[in-house]
């Protein structure tokens, strides 16, 4: 693992060679294990002096892998160095050569990406954007509709600039993902499948005592199916109206800032670990499924209209058709087939979600004891049965109609 005088040489090195002279490091603290269980966070301020003599302060976040995640899933942490190295560069070029207005910006500055072998860490330096005004919202409540809605159309912007990569620029995007094997795969295959089952097993034994028999039958046939194998199959689905995603869309993954009002106005969208080029419900459903409850779902309908407008009106400034490339219809036609990918993750991430921070793990492979992130006590099982049920209850009406 990184020492902290280690960290303290990358991040002089990194801005120093970023035209900033005598620079001072000061590390100012670490996160709480909930804010992310694939890194260590570390924080830290750099004062240099710029080339006007002027002194300057820089903010940072330093991520920095896990030896024993890094160990089994290196890919995880390569996909996010490749997003912030290469995808959000290209894309922003991309933008700008179409003379887009509002580039997608909703992700950290990036200052540094390092891969030390040595060491065995991977290490990312981000702008720390708390110290900008942004912040977290509470992971145990649902979203509410300006929360959603400011998302949903960054998701859609987001998006649409893959759509429009792919068919202005066909074998630049095609070699940009050649190598996006879906990183969640080698999860599965790791440890999460068992996981998966424990989770879906308790799951099942909830909706039979509150006697949910048609709710029971989607998570039971999941079980008999195998929760791994079937999450497995519907990823390894090659759908060709397909964009390059965020991947991991639980509320921890959003920063926010906001008005005087407290109407957020702006969001920062963090840890790409997990980026897949897949079908945006697949983003969509786990986004909206981990972060919602009855009362959120009941506007589903306006709040698929407002990723779908986000998105269009991006496709239309990147010189695109958005109904010859990704038409309303298709985005609803992929809810029926893609959802399920979020009934997935709410089904292994509510219990942790709603949880106490003294309850969970210290990271995504459990504790030494051998409890994980399926063992993880329900400390709110009223709030838990009211969201896993409207939940299901909106899974099995939206995907059958």
């Amino acid at each position: 693992m990184a020492t902290e005088d280690v960290i303290k040489t990358y991040l002089k090195d990194t801005f120093e060679n970023q035209n900033l002279s005598n620079c001072e490091v000061t590390v100012t603290g670490t996160n709480d294990q909930t804010e992310g269980f694939g890194s260590y966070i570390t924080f830290a301020v750099v004062s240099g002096t710029a080339k006007d003599g002027t002194t300057k302060n820089i903010n940072t976040a330093i991520k920095i892998s896990r030896e024993n995640l890094l160990k089994k899933y290196r890919k995880a942490y390569e996909r996010e160095a490749y997003i912030y190295s290469t995808v959000f560069p290209r894309f922003t070029t991309f933008q700008k050569e179409n003379k887009v207005k509002n580039i997608f910006t909703s992700f950290p500055k990036c200052y540094r990406i390092i891969s030390d072998e040595k060491l065995f860490v991977e290490i990312v330096i981000l702008e720390d954007l708390k110290k900008r005004g942004y912040v977290l919202y509470d992971r145990k409540k649902p979203l509410d509709l300006d929360h959603l809605k400011l998302v949903l159309r960054e998701y859609g912007n987001f998006h649409a600039i893959s759509f429009a990569f792919r068919h202005k620029k066909k074998e630049d995007f095609k070699k940009l993902v050649s190598n996006f094997d879906d990183v969640m795969i080698d999860i599965i295959d790791g440890s999460l499948a068992p996981m998966l089952r424990n989770t879906f097993q308790k799951v099942c034994g909830t909706l039979k005592e509150i006697d949910r028999p048609e709710l029971y039958e989607i998570c039971n046939d999941i079980l008999v199916k195998g929760a791994g194998e079937a999450m497995k199959e519907l990823l390894k689905v090659k759908e060709p109206q397909s964009a390059i995603l965020h991947g991991d869309c639980w509320n921890n993954n959003f920063l926010y800032k906001y008005e005087q009002t407290g109407t957020p106005t702006e969001v920062a969208i963090l840890d790409w670990q997990i980026s897949r080029v897949h079908s945006p419900v697949v983003d969509l459903s786990y986004f909206m499924y981990s972060t919602s409850s009855k009362e959120q779902l009941q506007h589903f309908d306006e709040l698929l209209e407002i990723y779908y407008n986000s998105f269009s009106t991006t496709v239309k400034e990147l010189g695109c058709d958005p109904e010859e490339l990704f038409s309303f219809s298709a985005l609803k036609d992929h809810w029926k087939k893609y959802s399920l990918y979020g009934v997935f993750m709410l089904v292994f991430s509510l219990h942790v979600i709603l949880s106490d921070k003294e309850e969970l793990p210290s990271d995504f492979e459990g504790n030494e004891d051998g409890t994980d992130f399926s063992d993880v006590k329900i400390t709110n099982r009223d709030e838990y049965i009211k969201r896993l049920v409207a939940v299901l209850s909106h899974y099995h009406k939206y995907s059958s109609t």
